[in-house]
């Protein structure tokens, strides 16, 4: 089993076409940008693999939302959006999910990682060599990533998905490359 994480996939929002470029100069459209990060993610994950998601999943009506959900491969747990909050109140929604959480500490090979869906300034054993993973901001913040923080949103790494091993290496060596 390999494990994965993203954030702000923002399923169905026509807005993000506005807000983020990188999302504009990829996609023709929502529709579009629906069938190709699907096409994505399931080229990458397997049924067996896990994806950490931090938050902001879709922007659409439940079941739309659950359709979606549905064709996208792996066991998914979500760390809670903004955008999130009113669909987990449809229980259909929240069963597409392993786990849902509003903030969640884990330990990756050995590395503590703390997920949660906005960035923020210190973190529990940051002092400690722990890393933080973030969206929310779209790849439109940068200095935490001298603190061994990333943004794992789309619009920051370029990738529906990315391999846990990977962010947390790059946040270890304190890269800063395909990052913002």
């Amino acid at each position: 089993m390999k494990k994965f994480i993203t954030s702000d996939l923002h399923f169905g929002h026509k807005n993000i076409m506005k807000f983020c470029p990188r999302t504009r100069e990829r996609f023709l459209d929502v529709e579009d940008m629906a069938v190709q990060l699907i096409l994505e993610w399931n080229a990458v994950v397997s049924a067996e693999d896990e994806v950490y998601i931090l938050g902001d999943i879709a922007f659409l009506p439940a079941d739309k939302a659950v359709a979606i959900l549905k064709q996208l491969n792996g066991s998914k747990i979500l760390i809670e959006g903004n955008h999130d909050r009113k669909l987990l109140l449809d229980a259909t929604f929240r069963a597409c999910f392993k786990e849902v959480h509003k903030y969640l500490d884990i330990i990756h090979n050995g590395t503590k990682a703390v997920l949660f869906h906005f960035p923020i300034l210190e973190w529990d054993q940051m002092h400690r060599g722990a890393v933080h993973f973030y969206g929310h901001v779209h790849g439109n913040l940068s200095g935490l990533e001298k603190y061994r923080a990333r943004d794992v949103g789309l619009d920051a790494t370029g990738k529906v998905v990315v391999s846990l091993d990977e962010m947390v290496a790059s946040a270890l060596r304190g890269e800063i490359k395909g990052h913002h």
